[in-house]
C-alpha cells in the first residue's frame, strides 16, 4: 500500500512539474471560449472565463423551430446573475449580442422548445 501511494505520489508531482508556470496564472482569455452544444427543449453552453470589458459574442443555431432564446449568465455566490438581455436567435440564422462584462465565469442558458437544437458560440 505505501508503495502505491509513494508511486502516485511521485507521479502526480511529475506531472504538475512539467506544467508551465504561467499556464496556471493565465489571465482569462475569449480566445479559447467557443463552444457547439446540442440539447432537447433547453441546455447550457460551457462556462467560459472572461476577462472584464466589452466582449461581443457570435451564436448561431439550427433547429426545428423559429427562435432559440439565450440568457448569459454570470456565476456569483449563490444565485447566478442575468447578465443583459434575452439573445433572440432564428433558428437557421444567428445573432451577434454585445456585453459589457465585469469579468469571472459565464455561461448561457437556452431554450427552443423542441428537440435536436444545436447552438454553436464564439467569444470575440
Amino acid at each position: 500500500m505505501r508503495a502505491v501511494l509513494v508511486a502516485v505520489t511521485t507521479a502526480l508531482t511529475l506531472g504538475l512539474a512539467g506544467v508551465p508556470a504561467a499556464s496556471a496564472e493565465a489571465t482569462p482569455s475569449a480566445a479559447a471560449a467557443s463552444f457547439d452544444v446540442w440539447f432537447n427543449g433547453h441546455g447550457y453552453s460551457p462556462k467560459a472565463d472572461l476577462a472584464a470589458g466589452a466582449h461581443s459574442v457570435s451564436l448561431r443555431a439550427d433547429c426545428d423551430s423559429d427562435v432559440v432564446a439565450g440568457q448569459l449568465y454570470h456565476v456569483t455566490w449563490g444565485r447566478d446573475r442575468k447578465v443583459g438581455n434575452v439573445v433572440r436567435i432564428p433558428c437557421g440564422g444567428s445573432a451577434h449580442p454585445l456585453y459589457q462584462l465585469s469579468g469571472g465565469e459565464y455561461y448561457f442558458y437556452f431554450l427552443s422548445g423542441v428537440d435536436n437544437t444545436r447552438v454553436v458560440g464564439a467569444w470575440a
